[in-house]
């Protein structure tokens, strides 16, 4: 545009630019053209890597690799043996290569599930709107909207794109969630002239401009559309979230998918590359080793000795490398993501699941996530009298209006209505009732500004009808409510009325017009000179009734009630035409405010939401501090604070703040007075959307992991900073919900504590699990190094390894990561940010568990050894007997056998560090179904011929009665010593747990010292971190 953007064009310069028609609007033809040249109207989404390249990046992880080379070697090295010719000697290598085909298409389907969720939220709602193609009105999605449509608006559209206003009837857009200005703005189709004068406020939106994802709350109107998709003034914003967005690559020509891995994930990776290290380090010392004994293969006694410890170095290679952890990981991940659905939380980035476990902060809106979102009138004064206001939500045909005194019937009340007709007259919202599309209730819901539905409800329940209003009182001026104004006016034709309405307040004599305010009491007080009393009749206002009057206010005001005045102006004539455009707003202000008299108070309030007090509770209980952020004024945000237990009742406003002392002078203060101020805040008041930023980052400084709810465009850098951004799902713009990583479906704060539940205990779970799986390895390979060392022929095969651990060992684990978590869950301390999936005393039981397991293995082992090779242990020993190789099967057989029950035993064990397992022993369902599995499996392994015997080389039907019973003392010693170590578990948890508790007071003394005394540093400690924790 040659002078500024399109505001100041003219339409026919538009239309011109264009090649539009005001009136016949686009040709389909010219429609279909725009779309293919500037693409659909949604924002930049980066396009998704098909499920095959998926799969071929899940082999390029360093476990993997090490697999593949593991299945090669073995390969080759049968291939140049003397069972070259065996089809079964390449088995093992083929298993493996299996192994790690199944591995990487689990883990490329369900990457390729959790990249669908920005997908499936787009899908939540396909909006339309009315456009004019080829002259005629059609509705089109509004993904094909394009430059140049005419737009026809109405009230309840969503903005489609930037718009440029040609028509407009009393229109106003709700921009909150691109200005994070709460009230509507009017808007307009006047040109203005650029203006080069910057003495004046400069307005934050053009009035001639509607943009996109704004919602039109009132009036209808006409634009033509110039600017779709991401030139739009929030794809800007969401092209600052996105990047340059361009897509890393990996080996040049893969997706690098890593910045979708959670922490996590990338630890569990490091962990298995270090493992991974370390097996090839074992791999060479046991080969080594083996070349000193010279230990032979015990099925080719002639065959080189390098050539089986390549196998047995193999088989160690299997033994160490932790292949089922990553797939444990993400099936964990994925599942509990699922199970969050039914907490009506929908987990955009798997990454949030993990990270909800270590939530320390929850910054929280105050409107629609702690409050129900419903402004509902509970009491009002008119006349001298108090009144109760009953009654929930937005149906007006519930409740009714009594006097407070005495509990009689208000409804007639001659102030009671006047003051509920003026309020209705000065009101552009109207209550109507819907079906909803899930639940097939009629609901009642408001058209308009909803913080006008309580006086619009609460009229109904006195017989003002809005609708009615419109035609009995024609509307002559109407100055909207401004944030400097801090009100509301409407002038009204009264010519015909000697009365407010029949049997109320009488008019004076020559009044034509009555002009309504409603706002700010304390400011609208200072306007009025008189009041109507409980007859109707005006009197003075005093200074002592203006004294009582506010005392009424303070009183509303310290219950967390929003208190509004009406005051009425009758007015004989007008000194300018009302109609006349060219009369200023404020001109027409300021002559209609004078000679006020005060009608009534309305006080409102956003009922707490079901559940809200408890689930703060729960939250502080769980070392978590709850953190209110609202646009309130101060008095009301405390008083609602302490309503729902964010703050205590007897506290001061010393844990409360102002935001406004974060940016004195407009500029933010410093980080150190940042932190001190944030440390000891629970409820932040007159909040901005970047203020949110600031308190994010202070959060940060200080070693907090912080959950923060946003739903407006606004608010998606504060969402994107913080460690967990929750958007809102119904209230939500669709740049908030890409901007953060879960979504409340049901915009309810209960369902952020529930989802730290659940995050907390799938993270349990996984530690559980991962625990479990490294004492598995840690156990085989130190089985296979004993074997090796002391000569003892090794115990099994690469492919019984494999089938142990992915076959016997994988569906307990998995069961373990599905645990439904202990009672105490939110009891306990939130774990540190920075924390180790394995902590230092849960490495030292998983090797404990390890040895434990080896020790009773390999004694049953030894055992069958002496049992079926006539005595013997040793390998040169046994190979020199008759029928070796049955007997040694046989042994193998025993000891495969026990280690599995085994293996099932420690599965119930780990389901706690240090409870004993038969505590709520059958409480997992899933671990049951997977038990049972795994004895299934072991069934086929030992029982079925040719598979048992031929492939895997157990014999499960030779090893008699004998072997049975004495694979039953493995679980059984198992069972014991790993119970009696959970003694020295209990106690190295209980000194972490003091670790943790000294740490966290001296963090806070730290910041109390730096906070100094005049932020009320008394010397207690806070509800953030309390001295007892549990786990």
């Amino acid at each position: 545009f040659d002078e500024g953007g399109p505001e100041f064009s003219t339409e026919k310069e538009l239309v011109d630019r264009y090649q539009t028609d005001p009136t016949n609007g686009l040709t389909s033809a010219r429609a279909e053209k725009k779309l293919e040249e500037d693409g659909k109207n949604e924002l930049y989404k980066p396009p998704r890597p098909s499920l095959l390249t998926l799969f071929i990046a899940q082999l390029c992880g360093f476990i993997i690799i090490l697999l593949i080379i593991a299945a090669l070697a073995s390969i080759l090295v049968n291939a140049t043996g003397s069972k070259k010719d065996d089809a079964l000697s390449y088995t093992t290598g083929m298993a493996i290569f299996v192994i790690v085909l199944l591995n990487a298409g689990i883990a490329a389907y369900t990457e390729n599930q959790a990249g669908g969720a920005l997908e499936a939220l787009a899908k939540m709602s396909q909006p339309s709107i009315r456009v004019i193609r080829d002259g005629k009105e059609t509705a089109v999605d509004t993904t094909t909207v394009v430059q140049g449509d005419i737009v026809l608006l109405e009230t309840g559209d969503v903005v489609p794109a930037d718009l440029r206003l040609i028509e407009a009837t009393d229109v106003k857009v709700a921009e909150m969630c691109l200005t994070g200005e709460p009230d509507d703005v009017s808007k307009n189709a006047k040109v203005k002239a650029k203006s080069h004068n910057k003495d004046g406020p400069e307005k934050l939106t053009p009035e001639n401009m509607c943009f996109s994802s704004c919602s039109c709350t009132s009036g209808k109107g006409k634009g033509i559309v110039v600017a779709t998709g991401m030139n739009t003034r929030i794809g800007e914003i969401a092209s600052h979230l996105a990047g340059s967005g361009t897509q890393k690559k990996r080996l040049g020509c893969l997706p690098d998918t890593s910045a979708n891995q959670t922490p996590l994930q990338v630890n569990v990776e490091k962990l298995g590359g270090k493992i991974g290290v370390g097996a090839i380090v074992v791999c060479i010392v046991v080969f080594v080793i083996g070349l000193i004994l010279d230990t032979r293969d015990p099925d080719n006694t002639d065959g080189p000795s390098w050539l089986y410890m390549i196998l047995i170095a193999v088989t160690l290679a299997v033994a160490a490398i932790p292949e089922g952890i990553p797939l444990c990981v993400t099936i964990s991940l994925s599942i509990g993501s699922s199970s969050m659905v039914k907490e009506n939380v929908l987990v955009r980035k798997l990454a949030a699941v993990e990270t909800l476990g270590s939530a320390s902060v929850i910054c929280s809106d105050k409107t629609g996530t702690l409050t129900e979102g419903k402004m509902t009138m509970v009491h009002m004064w008119a006349g001298g009298v108090k009144y109760d206001v009953s009654g929930k939500g937005f149906d007006p045909t519930q409740g009714k209006i009594t006097r407070a005194e005495d509990g009689a019937d208000a409804g007639n009340d001659v102030g009671v209505k006047s003051t509920l007709l003026a309020g209705v007259l000065c009101c552009n919202t109207t209550i109507v009732q819907e079906v909803d599309e899930a639940t097939k209730e009629k609901l009642w819901k408001p058209k308009g500004n909803s913080s006008e539905a309580p006086i619009v409800v609460a009229a109904s329940k006195v017989g003002w009808q809005t609708e009615d209003m419109k035609t009995e009182y024609p509307r002559v001026i109407e100055v909207p409510f401004s944030s400097s104004r801090k009100m509301m006016l409407t002038a009204m034709d009264v010519s015909s009325r000697d009365a407010l309405y029949p049997g109320g307040l009488k008019l004076e004599s020559g009044t034509k017009y009555v002009a309504v305010c409603k706002g700010a009491p304390n400011m609208l007080l200072e306007l009025c000179e008189t009041f109507i009393d409980h007859d109707g009749n005006a009197q003075k206002l005093t200074e002592s009734t203006k004294k009582d009057i506010t005392q009424i206010i303070d009183d509303y005001s310290d219950k967390a009630l929003r208190v509004l005045a009406i005051a009425i102006h009758q007015i004989a004539s007008f000194p300018f035409d009302p109609a006349d455009e060219d009369v200023t707003t404020d001109t027409k202000f300021q002559f209609c405010r004078q000679n006020l008299q005060l009608v009534g108070l309305v006080a409102s309030i956003d009922p707490e939401r079901h559940g809200v007090k408890d689930a703060v509770k729960d939250a502080n209980g769980a070392s978590i501090r709850v953190v209110m952020i609202t646009g309130d004024y101060l008095k009301t945000a405390v008083a609602i604070a302490k309503n729902i237990s964010i703050l205590d009742p007897d506290e001061g406003e010393e844990a409360a703040c102002d935001c406004a002392k974060l940016r004195p002078g407009g500029e933010y203060i410093s980080h150190e007075e940042m932190d001190a101020l944030t440390q000891l805040t629970r409820c932040f008041a007159r909040a901005k959307p970047e203020d949110k930023m600031e308190i994010v980052h202070s959060f940060q400084r200080q070693g907090f992991v912080s959950a923060m709810t946003g739903d407006g465009v606004n608010d998606a850098p504060a969402l994107h900073a913080a460690d967990i951004g929750v958007a809102m799902g119904i209230q939500g713009t669709e740049v908030a919900k890409g901007a953060s990583k879960m979504v409340l479906t049901d915009d309810n704060f209960c369902s952020i504590v529930s989802a730290v539940a659940r995050g907390r205990v799938i993270y349990a779970g996984i530690q559980k699990f991962v625990s479990f799986i490294m004492s598995v390895h840690i156990a085989e390979v130190l089985q296979i190094f004993v074997c090796v060392v002391a000569n003892i022929p090794v115990m099994r095969t690469p492919l019984q390894i494999l089938f142990l651990i992915l076959v016997t060992d994988l569906p307990p684990s998995i069961a373990l990561g599905m645990e439904p978590g202990d009672d105490n869950v939110l009891k306990v301390r939130p774990r540190p940010k920075s924390e180790p999936i394995m902590l230092g005393w849960m490495w030292m039981s998983s090797i404990m568990n390890g040895a434990i397991l080896t020790a009773v293995i390999i004694g049953v082992y030894i055992g069958s050894l002496v049992h079926y090779c006539d005595g013997k242990i040793r390998q040169n020993d046994i190979l020199a007997l008759p029928d070796y190789e049955d007997k040694l099967a046989n042994a193998r057989t025993v000891a495969f056998i026990s280690l599995v029950l085994s293996e099932n035993i420690r599965a119930y064990i780990s389901r706690s560090f240090e409870r004993p397992c038969w505590i709520n022993f059958l409480g997992n369902w899933n671990m049951q179904v997977a038990i049972v599995a795994a004895q299934v499996a072991l069934l086929c392994a030992v029982l079925i011929p040719f598979f048992s015997d031929k492939i895997l080389g157990l014999q499960g039907i030779k090893i008699g009665w004998w072997g049975w019973v004495v694979s039953l003392c493995g679980p059984v010693g198992t069972l014991i010593l790993c119970e009696l170590y959970k003694i020295v578990t209990f106690y190295q948890v209980r000194a972490y747990q003091e670790k943790l508790r000294i740490k966290a007071e001296e963090e806070e003394k730290k910041f109390r010292r730096q906070s100094g005394p005049e932020n009320g540093d008394n010397g207690e400690t806070t509800d953030a971190e309390p001295s007892n924790v549990y786990i």
